[in-house]
């Protein structure tokens, strides 16, 4: 298929398409906090409805643009980790699976690409922060809905939107440090509701009761000491009144049950299995050294692991089901060996690198956000998660856009749009007002 000459796409059609590609894209990271809340038969979940007409619109703006923004070193070594996971169904213990899961590294691939493509101005990166910071409203709420008809998700637990507790800890932990950033570069009615969403993500945290969840809440606390000190006077006063209100939600809301559970955590520290996790975490250790190159393959964890246990879990057992790592980065190391744990090791060091030349504020706010991601995934299997590559893919558009101008690789040479000439973007503090963009945090 050829592209269409370039005297016949109207820049105002170029406009519009393009505006509608990153609607669509708002929608998608809308509803992952609550992606698996509807779920339509035979299909999926809502999320993977939205996920699939972001992806149309967003290949027919790309098409209409008539080319795309050359990759970051971050995107490059995620498409080798996609490329290692789809390798590995050679010598996958568990091709099904394997085939299901490379499907979903694709996906989840593509996610992180639209947000570089369609995410490249300041604004556009602060509004699709917003857009997950609105959709913890949904999973919240809900949450704190069934907590008050007393509908348990599990022993003494509540977690809405259909999702697990401990997954939903993590995703309203992950909110803490963006609501605040963004609360504190908010005015009027807008920063109130930066405020009331504090307070639900504090809420449904502890009414999940999940101990993992819990401790990455307290490092995502962190935010508010690590930029207080360069704050304005009216920005102290957001922060102080955020933390009493997401402290006072706690009080009020959290049940007796949650606070015996969430008391449990220095036992289990030290003397427990965290709910049989350090067994998994053993049995795992097993099955990497025995494939320690290029491990049983990827989403095989689940099944081979089983056969190690000293009680075996059969697949298929709706009551017992095989159990899952527990550990984002032990999963990858005994999926994809040692190879894959490198290459993943290299993307999150890229990530890293990619904090250097922000500004101070965001750079904070990106630190806090992968301590607080790196705690909670240690105990929980993450790296096929949609927040897991949000998070990184709205990491890396911001951190290489602080920095440089982008090029592109163009399909046309002549009559096209051409953004290259676009000067550096610094993150959202770009386009605040001056006496705030010139904070010292």
């Amino acid at each position: 298929m050829e592209l269409r000459p370039a005297r016949a796409v109207k820049p105002k059609n170029f406009s519009g398409l393009t505006k509608l590609a990153f609607a669509s894209l708002w929608l998608l990271v809308f509803a992952i906090p609550w992606e698996d809340a509807i779920t339509i038969s035979g299909f999926g979940t809502t999320s993977r409805l939205v996920g699939m007409i972001a992806l149309g619109l967003g290949a027919l703006a790309l098409f209409e643009r008539g080319r795309i923004r050359r990759p970051s070193t971050g995107h490059v070594i995620m498409a080798l980790f996609v490329g290692v996971a789809a390798a590995s169904y050679s010598w996958s213990l568990y091709p099904e699976g394997t085939l299901t899961q490379v499907i979903t590294y694709l996906q989840l691939f593509m996610m992180a690409w639209l947000i570089w493509e369609f995410a490249v101005r300041p604004q556009d990166q602060t509004r699709l922060m917003q857009a997950y910071v609105l959709g913890t409203f949904v999973s919240g709420t809900d949450t704190v809905i069934r907590f008050l008809w007393h509908k348990e998700s599990d022993y003494q637990r509540y977690a809405g939107a259909g999702l697990n507790a401990n997954d939903l800890g993590l995703i309203m932990a992950l909110s803490i440090p963006i609501s605040y950033y963004l609360l504190i570069r908010s005015r009027g009615r807008t920063a109130w509701i930066y405020g009331l969403q504090l307070v639900l993500a504090g809420t449904t945290i502890v009414l999940t009761a999940s101990r993992g969840a819990a401790l990455s809440g307290l490092v995502a606390l962190m935010i508010i000491p690590l930029t207080h000190a360069g704050l304005t006077g009216r920005q102290k006063i957001c922060a102080v009144l955020a933390l009493v209100l997401l402290t006072t939600g706690v009080m009020i809301f959290t049940p007796e049950t949650s606070w015996e559970r969430l008391s449990t955590t220095p036992h289990e520290f030290s003397r427990g299995t965290l709910t049989g996790r350090t067994l998994i975490w053993t049995a795992g250790w097993e099955l990497f050294r025995e494939h320690p190159y290029l491990g049983v393959g990827a989403n095989a964890f689940r099944l081979t692991v089983s056969r190690v246990l000293e009680e075996p879990i059969r697949m298929g057992n709706p009551k017992s089901p095989a159990p899952p790592a527990h550990n984002t980065f032990l999963s990858v190391l005994v999926e994809q060996g040692a190879i894959g744990f490198l290459i993943f090791a290299a993307l999150l060091g890229a990530l890293v690198l990619s904090l250097a030349n922000m500004p101070a504020l965001s750079r904070k706010l990106w630190i806090v956000c992968l301590a607080v991601w790196a705690v909670g995934v240690s105990s929980l299997t993450w790296e096929m998660r949609k927040p897991t590559w949000f998070l990184f893919g709205l990491l890396l558009a911001q951190g290489v856009g602080a920095t440089q101008k982008i090029p592109w690789f163009r399909a046309r040479k002549r009559n096209l749009p051409d953004y290259s000439h676009q000067p550096a973007f610094h993150g959202p503090g770009d386009f605040l007002p001056a006496r705030e963009s010139r904070s010292r945090v």
